[in-house]
């Protein structure tokens, strides 16, 4: 039965290996990401072709409702081509045999595949739930996941060998100002890093009277995903001073920026010089994609979309959202349909 017997190191590896490899590889499908959500419960399960070979993955985490029912989340999963929703419903069978017994009233999961009208036709003729566009009046935070993209397709130009390649005259202007007022752009994935990342973000969110996640969070983070072969802290600095900074994720065909900070004052453009450095580690790894991550709306009045469109110049990506797998008809009444 392929659901992942955690005690089975050739097992475990050979899963870990399929999802780090795999082109629809996310971080968060990563067994590396339970250790990050450490208060939650992991569960796996995948498929196999008839060569025994794995095609596809999907890594769920747990976690309990004031219902008493459990909710199951598989964040941006599952690690496959999901164009085939004839092997999506042999993963799915499978999700359900290991999520058996642990009274889960739902397996929620947000591939990033783009939205149309007929696969959301389609997964709802095959039994599944959906929720995107029915839910946009709420914004970016309607869904766990932004279903608002901005991605850069390194692809579109492949005879790019910087990020200035990338952009026109008057975005190269704007890309190299930093650096012709003395910032500085290095990464590392340590303490010391670490410790300067969490101070931008700590600073950052305070300045915006916003809540933010523990230090402890991305210790967990950074123990999960060691060396700067998959996680990397950019920081950007001038004479000494701390700037910005940012984090990143190498996996599957694209570098996912994730989070950010940087500090009150005039900081010289350092998240330009940030997000340079950033696209360029993406151009190096001949990935297809650098995720700058979710908007709220395609709008001069969102600021994260003005920020972001400096690189982006293509519209965003819009996903298909959130395909529930209802376990129990009830409870999800209660909780999501009311």
């Amino acid at each position: 039965m392929p659901v992942l017997d955690m005690s089975d190191e050739t097992a475990v590896a050979r899963y870990n290996d399929f999802v780090r490899s795999s082109k629809f590889g996310q971080v968060t499908q990563d067994l590396g990401w339970a250790q990050v959500k450490n208060n939650w419960e992991p569960r796996y399960a995948y498929v196999e072709n008839e060569a025994g070979e794995i095609v596809a993955a999907i890594s769920m985490l747990l976690t309990n409702t004031p219902s008493g029912k459990k909710f199951a989340y598989a964040s941006k999963g599952p690690v496959m081509d999901m164009t085939d929703l004839d092997l999506f419903d042999q993963l799915i069978a499978e999700a359900k045999v290991a999520l058996a017994d642990d009274n889960a009233y739902l397996l929620r999961i947000d591939p990033e595949i783009a939205f149309s009208e007929e696969l959301d036709a389609d997964l709802h003729a095959r039994g599944y739930e959906t929720r995107n566009r029915n839910v946009a009046d709420e914004g970016m935070h309607a869904t766990i996941q932004p279903r608002l993209n901005m991605v850069i397709d390194l692809t579109a130009k492949p005879d790019a060998k910087e990020t200035l390649d990338l952009y026109p005259s008057k975005t190269k202007s704007k890309l190299k100002r930093p650096f012709r007022d003395g910032v500085t752009v290095r990464y590392a994935n340590d303490q010391a890093a670490l410790d300067a990342f969490f101070e931008t973000y700590g600073d950052m969110a305070d300045r915006h009277g916003i809540s933010h996640r523990p230090k402890e969070y991305f210790e967990r983070m950074q123990a999960a995903f060691p060396g700067d072969g998959i996680m990397r802290i950019y920081i950007a600095e001038r004479e000494g001073e701390l700037l910005s900074t940012g984090v990143g994720f190498k996996f599957g065909d694209k570098i996912w920026y994730m989070y950010a900070g940087s500090m009150d004052g005039n900081i010289y453009y350092a998240p330009y010089a940030v997000q340079t450095e950033m696209i360029q580690w993406a151009m190096d790894s001949n990935v297809s994609l650098y995720d700058m991550g979710g908007i709220g709306e395609a709008s001069p009045e969102d600021g994260l979309f003005v920020f972001k469109r400096t690189f982006v110049k293509d519209d965003p990506r819009e996903y298909i959202g959130e395909i529930d797998v209802v376990l129990d008809d009830a409870t999800y009444d209660e909780l999501v349909r009311k």
